[in-house]
Order: C-alpha cells, then structure tokens, then sequence
C-alpha cells in the first residue's frame, strides 16, 4: 500500500476503547482542513450482531477499513487521518480468538502510515453499546505498543484531556512533519 498520495501524509491513531480516537480525528481533521477515516468497525457492528461475529467478519472489516482509507485519499489535504488500523483488528483478533487471519496479518507493513500515535487511557472511560473492556484498557495500550515496536516504526503517544490533549498531539504532528 502507498502511504503518500499527491504529498498527503497518513496519520493513523490506534489504541483501547474509549480513549478519545475518533474525536482527537474530527478535532485534527477541523484543525488541519481535512478529512479523517472512521473506524469501519462500529459501522459494522451497528448492523450485526457484536456478541456473535467470527474472523470472517473482522476480514470483511478489515477490507472495508483499506478501502475507506483509499476513497478518503484524494478528498485529504496535506493529513489523512485514521481512526484505527488493522493493527487494531489484528490485535482485537488475537485476544478474542488467538489467531489472526491471513489477510490481516498479511496487509500490515512499516510504511502504511507517515506517523503513528497511540491515544493514551488517561481520558475517562465512556460507555456505549459496542465497548466491552474497560478493564482491560491498560493491557490493550501496552498491546499497541508492542506491535508498533515490532514493526519497528516510531509512534507518540496522546496524553491529555479535552483541549490540552488536542494541543500536544497538534504539537506532535507539527514537530514531526517540520510545520
């Protein structure tokens, strides 16, 4: 997958549940003029059963989520940023069924993104009918850790609440991209 299109830089946010990932993407999207992918998942599962879904489907979402990122491409100015990866689903798929299917395992390279951010659990826990783990949120972050780590990819964290969590990871995408 390329990861750059007419100089758009990819930015993926991935991380536990609840954790404020697809508010920082509408945050950083209004900020930088831009559009962001949601998380194709909470789509899904509005329309199937979350309490019985199988690796089947988390293909299907995986699929899905790749060609959202592919049809948000050409509508991005200079950002594209998503609100998951399939490092999610691939890490979601481990703990739920301890394995991962071909396809996921086989579609997530280094260079799928120009940055990566980990949303950090220190924004309170909101509940909602497709969130299931809030105690295992700290298990998921160090999770997201360990994967972008053998990857071998360079990752920040988002830390913060409400307007200084959305200043420091404008800070951190302003150091990394020189702006």
């Amino acid at each position: 997958m390329e990861k750059t299109t007419n100089n758009v830089k990819k930015i993926v946010i991935i991380g536990p549940e609840s954790t404020g990932k697809t508010v920082i993407c509408e945050q950083l999207a209004k900020h930088y003029n831009t559009v962001f992918v949601p998380e194709y998942a909470r789509t899904y599962f509005d329309e199937h059963d979350i309490n019985n879904y199988n690796t089947d489907d988390l293909d299907i979402i995986a699929k899905k989520q790749l060609e959202l990122e592919q049809e948000y491409l050409p509508k991005a100015h200079r950002f594209l940023f998503c609100d998951t990866s399939l490092i999610t689903i691939k890490i979601w798929s481990s703990h739920k069924f301890n394995k991962v299917p071909p396809f996921i395992a086989s579609h997530i390279k280094p260079n799928d993104y120009d940055l990566y951010l980990i949303s950090n659990n220190d924004v309170p826990w909101v509940a909602d009918p497709q969130r299931r783990n809030e105690d295992l949120r700290e298990h998921l972050f160090k999770w997201n850790k360990h994967e972008l780590q053998k990857l071998n990819v360079d990752y920040k964290i988002i830390k913060g609440i409400d307007e200084a969590r959305l200043k420091n990871t404008i800070a951190i995408i302003n150091n990394a991209f020189n702006l």
